[in-house]
């Protein structure tokens, strides 16, 4: 498989929303942020606003306009990753796309059986495995909750990740307490707390309670990333007519404003701190009152938002795609995932997770995962678009040839194909080879090659001395846990 490295980009992209739209909806957030407020359940965090100039009465705070958008300018435009081993990776700003996989998800998609249960830890190490094989996966995210560690499940996730695999991470963690063990195993991986605040490694997610409350325990983390100049994500999931408005101009206002209060409440503790944008807002069905995850309204109102956060706020962004509905990597998971991998590239959403989700988020599919790495291989082939200089403009070969001619002959006729992008999942062939290979559909192969993965891959290793480490910090917090539990 032909690896094209350039983070996808869409030179002409498209757009959801006008300047007059954006306008709108950011002057809606405002008098939504000032009039009706926000609850924030973190003492310290009010009295930072207070301190500003916002209202208080008791947990319900008025924000001022001249704060959110003292916030907005003070925030950093872009966000730079670098790998495991202190490589850059990632420059999240403009309309650069990068893609992972999404988090702690309770169930898995069994790849022998075919059946969904419950995750375990060699699920999660699996799982990372697989992500990190795939090239056009950016970035790692943990995929499966460690149900074997209930209350340290946060810490092994990211363990596994840090550990067998050098890719980048999103990561989501318990509370302030997981959140300071996460950060402590980073910085081993790093040498250094000093160092990984120089080089970032991951972007902690964490979000709002929606109708438009800050839990103290997401607060807690937003703080202390902010504190520690690492960068944080507060993503809002309102579901529109369940804890958002039914309408999806009345959502994304409400997720721009929930969103909007974790960015003024980190750059009041640290001025300059990076913070990634955006959110996920999914339309909810009314017949099965489930989350739409790829519905057109889902990739619209999330898409819009995060074309906010770049076009008007000048921020990073985050999104969502690759996902699907279906309980199972099938038709309507590829229909779903790979539409959805492609606008929210062809919008220039910088960090695109939950690549390989099912079953409304519910379930991992690492099937999904293989089949969406070529979605996104071939989402960015595309987006390189035609080169049009001297060496392919094929002007030389054309004069060569002539008219009735052929170009098998032409030594740029083998040279240039080697370029073109081309699957190792994907069947090319002619109907009586298919059939000779087995006549298998493209679930079949990405199953098959999911299970030499598990079974022959070879986890990408850190460092001995370091892992040692890791697993050091992983033996003290499952110490704690289990005299905490008895």
């Amino acid at each position: 498989m032909k690896k094209h490295t350039r983070p996808a980009f869409a030179g002409r992209g498209i757009n959801f929303l006008t300047r007059e739209q954006m306008e709108k909806i950011h002057s809606a957030t405002l008098q939504l942020m000032q009039e009706t407020g926000i609850v924030v359940q973190h003492k310290g965090a009010l009295e930072l606003l207070e301190k500003a100039g916002c209202r208080v009465v008791k947990k319900h705070v008025y924000f001022t306009p001249s704060i959110v958008e003292w916030a907005i300018k003070t925030a950093p435009s872009r966000i730079l990753l670098y790998d495991r081993d202190g490589n850059f990776a990632m420059d999240c700003s403009g309309r650069n796309t990068y893609y992972g996989v999404g988090s702690a998800e309770p169930r898995i998609i069994d790849p022998y059986t075919g059946e969904q249960r419950l995750c375990n830890e060699e699920d999660n190490k699996n799982c990372v495995k697989v992500a990190d094989a795939m090239p056009y996966i950016d970035y790692m995210m943990s995929l499966c909750q460690v149900y074997d560690h209930p209350k340290t499940s946060y810490e092994h996730e990211y363990a596994a990740m840090i550990r067998y695999s050098s890719k980048p991470q999103v990561v989501i963690t318990n509370d302030l307490e997981s959140t300071k063990n996460v950060v402590e195993m980073a910085a081993v991986a790093r040498g250094g707390i000093d160092k990984l605040q120089q080089k970032p490694l991951f972007i902690l997610y964490c979000e709002p309670t929606s109708p438009m409350v800050c839990t103290r325990e997401s607060i807690d983390k937003v703080m202390y990333m902010a504190e520690m100049n690492l960068p944080v994500l507060y993503a809002p999931i309102p579901m529109n007519g369940a804890t958002g408005p039914i309408t999806m101009a009345g959502s994304i206002v409400q997720a721009n404003a929930e969103c909007l209060a974790g960015l003024v409440i980190a750059q009041l503790t640290n001025p300059g701190c990076p913070f990634l944008f955006g959110a996920i807002i999914t339309n909810m069905d009314l017949k099965s009152l489930q989350p739409t995850y790829a519905s057109p309204e889902t990739q619209i109102e999330s898409l819009a938002l995060s074309e906010i956060g770049r076009d008007l706020y000048k921020l990073p962004t985050w999104g969502t795609a690759g996902c699907t509905s279906s309980k199972m990597a099938d038709e309507q998971a590829v229909l779903e995932g790979a539409q959805y991998i492609t606008m929210a590239g062809m919008t220039g959403i910088n960090v695109v997770h939950d690549v390989g989700y099912t079953t409304f988020g519910l379930a991992v599919s690492n099937e999904l995962i293989v089949m969406m790495n070529d979605a996104i291989g071939r989402v960015r082939r595309i987006f390189d678009c035609v080169d049009t200089s001297d060496k392919y403009m094929g002007m030389d070969d054309m004069r060569e040839v002539g008219p009735k001619g052929h170009f098998l002959g032409q030594e740029s006729t083998v040279k240039i194909n080697l370029e073109n992008w081309e699957s190792d999942l994907e069947d090319r062939n002619e109907f009586d080879r298919w059939q000779a290979l087995g006549a298998t559909t493209m679930g079949q192969r990405a199953n098959a090659k999911v299970k030499d993965i598990i079974e022959n891959g070879k986890l990408n290793m850190m460092d001995p001395e370091k892992d040692a480490q890791i697993v050091a910090i992983l033996e003290r917090i499952d110490k704690a846990e289990k005299e905490l539990m008895g």
